[in-house]
């Protein structure tokens, strides 16, 4: 059970009502986190622009982003945004073989960086 409340469209306010409406027109449905997040409207207007910033940008292209979404998920344990980004490669053309190879690099950057961690390897010595 969540922490907090997940606020329905009909308890939204007007400014969160509009957040909403935006949500559904790019997502298709307003995720559960955005939902809690609208106990602070405030706070969720700053994540909704910090998104449309880092998603809508053409520095790095689409399938990219998902990737390290992906890889960042799975680093933090989030099940909820694993299996969010996971739909979201297949649904971009991500085979089960190239999410399995993320998932290799996961492994072997992250054994790599608890070794030298544990090692006291540091850069340049």
């Amino acid at each position: 059970m969540p922490t907090v409340r997940a606020i329905p469209d009909a308890e939204a306010t007007p400014e969160v009502r509009q957040m909403f409406a935006q949500l559904k027109e790019q997502l298709g449905d307003v995720p559960l986190p955005m939902r809690a997040m609208a106990n602070h409207p405030a706070y969720l207007k700053m994540v909704l622009g910090k998104m449309q910033t880092v998603m809508g940008s053409e520095v790095l292209d689409q399938k990219t982003k998902l990737a390290v979404a992906f890889a960042v998920s799975v680093l933090n344990n989030c099940e909820m945004c694993i299996t969010q980004y996971g739909n979201q490669l297949h649904e971009a053309g991500f085979t089960d073989e190239q999410i399995v190879e993320i998932a290799a690099v996961i492994d072997l950057v992250g054994s790599m960086n608890h070794f030298n961690n544990g090692m006291l390897i540091k850069p340049g010595k």
